[in-house]
């Protein structure tokens, strides 16, 4: 008998085929999912959706104990194996419970609690299938594609299924166009901040949360969760995602990539855990305090600028408030320094009160290395702050509080304490260099970023010098940072040209000076605006979604991604001098 099956069995062991199978219900749980949170349903069709989720669960419980039975891959990880087959499990018996409590005799809040349950288990059977899906990044199809055309796709399929999500009744309290909805989407997956609707009126709580959910995604990055799913499930990360991931994080060592995303994840939840409970802490008398709370530590900390009061922090309930804009400005500054440089924070801080308690006692304490990149980070970022904050101060005749937050604000956050349309012709002009520039590499901040700023800075200097390389703290820059560097930079201002003169010319009614305003502030994810982005054209928002989500993926990442596979040539034509002057 067991010979018989044989043949069925070497015919069942492809992992592929599972994998497809586990696609096709989660995109069922999807289905369900996206009813229960975007519909208001019926006694009778919510009846419906519960069998359905039932039967859903029975199924991806069975797929996965016939994947451990049949698939001789999957019987290395015990670990691996009680989680998979676990999580089903886990949502069935969420649904048990769901019907339990779920019932007309229950109260208001009892079938609330069942409802939720039963989202809940739609949503961990969807994780289930995705924990799955990462898997594929090992088929020699996916391998075929670059680095950079995989964070385009990851970002625009985020940004549709955000567009869909918000296309749905409960997620607006009077509808939404599919244009206004693509540009909320966008701007939230590439923590922009421009809006077009107003998030306090317009968008329900279910509509928030979505709002906060694509921002949480497009701050940590949607590869970088992929893979953070991956090594929860202790399915690991290849050699190839590794150096891909360090390219993408600003990382140096291969083999500490996989603890780094899964520092990069948590630290990140406690930094935004944290300001929430601070900012709740000012806020807890408010209507919805808590929810104000958590949704502007998240939104500060990805450098998004939504706000959940209508007129941002120049609400009554921020505008004077000094400790709420101290938590926001420090979560924005930690979101834009990039994980790598944050990290190195605390130990910076730390280490020189330990090294002298170690020498008060007679010990000798060990010498901190920070690495050229951490320090010409901090460096830029410093200059950056305070020129910003001295040069407002100057310009507008601001007060130095003010003065401050637009500097920090500046490093592509959209939060506002002041009126951007006050700013005078200075002002825009600097607000326009600070949002130009940017955050860090590896960070939640859009722009061109403090190191490639820093480093045409410096290629300038050494040619005027003539000197042959760029030194930083006794380390040579190589040749290859510097040709990215200079390429960043051209293509940036060529493509913030194209974007004004597009919307210049589809919008021949609105002044020169706020259209120049709101491109860098699209290009550079910041999110303020001097007023204009309600009354864009249809022709024009989809030019400024465009500039947003090439400014969050990178100018010179999405040119190569373009561009295809490099195809280096061997050979060298005979140089040609060239008259510059």
């Amino acid at each position: 008998m067991l010979n018989a099956l044989d043949p069925i069995r070497r015919r069942l062991e492809r992992p592929l085929l599972f994998d497809g199978l586990a696609f096709a219900l989660a995109s069922v749980a999807a289905g369900l999912l996206l009813m229960e949170i975007g519909w208001d349903l019926d006694a009778a069709a919510r009846a419906s959706v519960i069998r359905s989720s039932f039967a859903l669960a029975g199924l991806v419980l069975l797929l996965e104990v016939l994947r451990v039975v049949i698939l001789r891959s999957e019987r290395t990880s015990l670990w691996q194996k009680l989680l998979m087959t676990g999580i089903p499990a886990l949502a069935l018996a969420q649904m048990f419970v769901a019907e339990a409590l779920f019932g007309e005799t229950g109260g208001l809040a009892l079938r609330g609690t069942g409802l939720l349950m039963l989202a809940t288990s739609q949503l961990t059977l969807v994780a289930s299938a995705l924990l799955r899906l990462v898997r594929l990044t090992d088929r020699a199809w996916f391998r075929k594609a670059s680095p950079g055309m995989l964070v385009v796709g990851s970002f625009v399929t985020v940004i549709l299924i955000g567009t869909l999500l918000l296309k749905t009744p409960k997620a607006t309290s009077g509808g939404i166009t599919w244009i206004d909805s693509i540009f909320t989407s966008t701007s939230a997956v590439c923590v922009t901040g421009l809006i077009v609707r107003d998030t306090a009126v317009d968008f329900t709580f279910s509509g928030q949360a979505m709002i906060l959910v694509l921002i949480q995604i497009g701050g940590l990055g949607v590869m970088t969760l992929a893979y953070f799913l991956a090594l929860m499930s202790g399915q690991g990360i290849s050699l190839r995602d590794r150096v891909f991931l360090n390219e993408m994080l600003s990382q140096n060592n291969v083999l500490m990539v996989g603890r780094f995303v899964l520092r990069i994840v948590l630290i990140t939840l406690l930094l935004e855990a944290l300001g929430a409970w601070i900012l709740h802490l000012r806020w807890g008398g408010l209507g919805g305090g808590l929810w104000h709370s958590v949704f502007h530590s998240v939104s500060a900390f990805c450098n998004a600028g939504f706000s959940t009061f209508s007129s941002g922090l120049m609400d009554d309930a921020a505008r004077e408030e000094r400790v709420v804009q101290t938590v926001i400005m420090v979560l924005i500054v930690l979101g834009g320094l990039g994980f790598v440089t944050a990290g190195r924070v605390p130990g910076l801080v730390f280490a020189p009160l330990r090294r002298k308690l170690l020498e008060t006692l007679g010990r000798r304490g060990p010498k901190v290395r920070v690495p050229v990149h951490v320090r010409l980070v901090l460096f830029t970022t410093g200059i950056l702050l305070l020129g910003g904050a001295l040069g407002f101060t100057w310009v507008d005749a601001a007060d130095p509080w003010p003065a401050a937050f637009n500097s920090v604000t500046a490093r592509t956050a959209g939060f506002n304490i002041t009126e951007m349309a006050d700013l005078s012709a200075a002002g825009v002009v600097l607000m326009c260099f600070l949002m130009v520039v940017g955050g860090s590499p590896g960070g939640t901040a859009g722009g061109l970023k403090t190191t490639t700023v820093a480093l045409g800075v410096l290629e300038i200097r050494r040619i005027v010098l003539g000197r042959t390389d760029v030194n930083l703290w006794g380390r040579r820059v190589s040749r290859d940072v510097l040709d990215r560097c200079h390429a960043t930079l051209v293509l940036s201002f060529l493509w913030i040209i194209a974007s004004v003169v597009a919307v210049a010319a589809l919008e021949p009614r609105l002044a020169l000076d706020d259209v120049i305003f709101e491109c860098v502030s699209a290009f550079s994810t910041v999110g303020l605006s001097r007023g204009i982005t309600g009354d864009l054209g249809t022709a024009s928002k989809l030019v400024i979604i465009t500039t947003m989500l090439v400014g969050r993926i990178g100018i010179l990442a999405f040119a190569i991604s373009l561009g295809g596979r490099p195809r280096p040539r061997h050979f060298r034509y005979p140089e040609a001098r060239l008259p510059l002057n």
